[in-house]
Parts: C-alpha cells; sequence; structure tokens
C-alpha cells in the first residue's frame, strides 16, 4: 500500500503543486494535517523549507491522497538530493496515520529559524513560480522518456 504524503513547504501551495504535479489534486486528495514532534525551518541558503525533529512541535501541512507512482517519482526527481522521502507520523484530525515525507538530507540546527508558507509567498513566489514550473515540466518529460511504453 502506498502510504500518503505529507507536505509542509511549497507543495502546500496549490499553484506550485499543480505546476509540479502537472494536474489539479482533487479536493478530496488534500486534506489539513500536522506532524508532531516536528517543525518547519529555512533550509539552509534556500527559499523552501525542511522539515526539523522538534520534541514538543508541530508542522502543519498537507496530506496528498492518491498520488500515482509517476507523480511519486516526479516528486521525488523535483525534491533532488537535498532531500529523502521517509515515513513520519502524522495526524488527520485526531487521528494517527503514517505518511511519507520529504525529510532533509543534511543536518539542520536545531536553532534554525521558523518557515511559514506566508511568507514565503509573499517573498518568493512570484519569483520562483515559473522556474520550478520549467524545472518540473523538464522532469516530467525525462521521466516519460525513459518510462517503459
Amino acid at each position: 500500500m502506498t502510504l500518503p504524503l505529507f507536505v509542509y513547504g511549497t507543495l502546500c501551495d496549490p499553484e506550485l503543486r499543480s505546476a509540479v504535479l502537472g494536474r489539479m489534486l482533487r479536493p478530496e486528495a488534500v486534506h489539513a494535517a500536522r506532524a508532531p514532534g516536528f517543525r518547519a525551518v529555512h533550509y539552509p541558503g534556500r527559499v523552501y523549507p525542511a522539515l526539523l525533529r522538534t520534541p514538543g512541535g508541530t508542522a502543519d501541512g498537507l496530506l496528498l491522497l492518491g498520488l500515482t507512482p509517476f507523480e511519486r517519482d516526479l516528486l521525488d526527481a523535483f525534491e533532488g538530493d537535498e532531500y529523502r522521502r521517509a515515513p513520519i507520523a502524522a495526524m488527520l484530525e485526531e487521528e494517527l496515520h503514517e505518511a511519507d515525507a520529504y525529510l532533509p538530507a543534511i543536518a539542520i540546527a536545531a536553532d534554525a529559524p521558523n518557515w511559514t508558507l506566508q511568507r514565503w509567498q509573499a517573498e518568493h513566489k512570484p519569483r520562483v513560480l515559473a522556474t520550478e514550473a520549467a524545472t518540473a515540466d523538464e522532469l516530467r518529460q525525462r521521466l516519460i522518456a525513459i518510462r517503459p511504453h
């Protein structure tokens, strides 16, 4: 069984998520969730976040359901070497679920500043959306070319 995907950063933005996936997810496939024991912090030198284990913390995000194997491969490629997909616990309403999440591939300092989607949307989204969409489209075309028909 494929785990849902917990997203906590730029993939929470519906416009960016649609640009990366190449489609809008159905509303019933996107659920507000949170990851207890984590917080979203600035990834050093980047405009996007990292999920940092923080006792007593909570990272807000979304659970994405029904992603295809191709979309998971695409997201793995999009997140690149800076992240690794790993299972974590995520809360959907008051129920605990196992979900995949993209965790940083490097150590992040415990005192890293918090990251918010609202600040990213105001300060960075207008500048990076087109580039991120083009990157995702290029990755999608590469994956289509190497997948067996």
